[in-house]
């Protein structure tokens, strides 16, 4: 006997639970996303029928009934944010069939625009995160500033930069700081950054490359720059009377000025940042000049292609190029002659000549044994 309802009629079996699910619903995730990819790729605008031939969705028996299931997934990608359109043959007269397309003008997240607080926030955080040991916080903070300084327009990789806003607000010069091996680096870093951004003089201990020696120094930071694996303050060092750029690694102290809302410089509107920051190390104003002329083979042709100043020389002799210019970066002339194991020569220049042979006996003095062989 079968139980009746209230009416006489037998209950109504329960329903099976419906195929539309997580797992369905993640098809239908990952077809919207399909969706997307095929028009972004696409050259020219993309036909229903294209679309139809690349999804089952859309391939039912009833045309229809896979139009209607095409136009609910353009209708959640437009609610997403996507903007799809449709372009007629009489917009666009090359088409045959009207097809859909991205705006990519409207389909581009919105640029970040920063204050310059907000700015100086960051590096100070960044500077901070390199100067805790261990931890994964300092790649996690230097891919954080690369991704909010990646779409802005013109940016070069170094120096970095943010252009000028049309209002004439002050240029923001920002870097982002390297791994740092001294605990203090990370507080001459934000130092810098602070003084540069507020034009205020700073006073910090530098110790020379050269000698080790360290000398006090009053300076006028223009920008922070990288320059071959290291970071560089640019500025007027009141000392040498001229601009000239410090290793920030080689810096022990900084102190900025007080009064920060008083500015005490400003920096030339002819000092161009980049050009400083891509100049020759030739040229580089270490040590009072020296007209040197170096002898270059053939071994060391990409020397010779380098600047070595405007008022070098450079003259075809055979295969050998001679070059004759005033040296006033001995440090970086000493590296490279010797680097090129015998393929420059100076034919001139008694101060580079005295130092590449200081350099050779310190090489020598560090391997005794040498001295030994007969």
């Amino acid at each position: 006997m079968v139980a009746k309802g209230s009416k006489g009629k037998p209950p109504k079996a329960p329903k099976p639970p419906k195929a539309d699910d997580a797992a369905s619903r993640g098809d239908r995730s990952k077809r919207l996303l399909d969706v997307v990819m095929i028009l972004l790729r696409a050259r020219t605008p993309v036909t229903y029928r294209e679309i139809r031939d690349q999804f089952p969705a859309y391939q039912t028996l009833n045309i229809e009934a896979g139009l209607r299931a095409f136009e609910r997934d353009k209708a959640d990608l437009l609610d997403l944010g996507v903007p799809i359109r449709y372009v007629t043959p009489d917009e666009d007269d090359s088409l045959e069939d009207g097809g859909y397309v991205i705006d990519l003008k409207r389909f581009k997240m919105p640029e970040v625009r920063l204050t310059p607080d907000e700015i100086s926030a960051l590096v100070l955080a960044a500077s901070v995160a390199h100067a805790m040991p261990g931890g994964t916080y300092p790649k996690i903070v230097d891919l954080a500033l690369k991704k909010l300084a990646f779409d802005l327009p013109e940016l070069p990789d170094t120096p970095t930069e943010f252009p000028r806003p049309q209002t004439n607000a002050p240029t923001v010069v920002v870097h982002f700081p390297e791994k740092v091996t001294r605990p203090e680096l990370g507080e001459i870093y934000a130092t810098l950054e602070a003084a540069t951004r507020l034009r205020k003089r700073v006073t910090m201990v530098y110790q020379a490359a050269t000698n080790g020696l360290t000398t006090k120094r009053d300076l006028d930071p223009y920008a922070l720059v990288y320059r071959e694996g290291a970071w560089l303050v640019v500025g007027w060092c009141h000392l040498r009377k001229d601009i000239r750029s410090f290793r920030v690694d080689r810096i022990r102290e900084a102190q900025m000025a007080p009064k920060p809302k008083s500015p005490d410089f400003e920096r030339p509107a002819d000092f161009d940042v980049k050009a400083f920051a891509t100049r020759s190390p030739w040229t580089f104003a270490a040590e009072p000049p020296e007209e040197v002329q170096l002898v270059i083979a053939a071994e060391a042709a990409e020397v010779a292609n380098e600047d070595f100043g405007p008022t070098a020389v450079k003259r075809h002799d055979g295969d050998r190029t001679l070059v004759t210019f005033d040296c006033t970066n001995p440090e970086f002339a000493v590296g490279k002659v010797l680097a090129a194991k015998g393929a420059i020569h100076i034919a001139r220049g008694d101060r580079l000549r005295a130092r590449i042979l200081e350099e050779l006996d310190a090489v020598a003095d560090g391997y005794p044994e040498a001295h030994d062989v007969p």
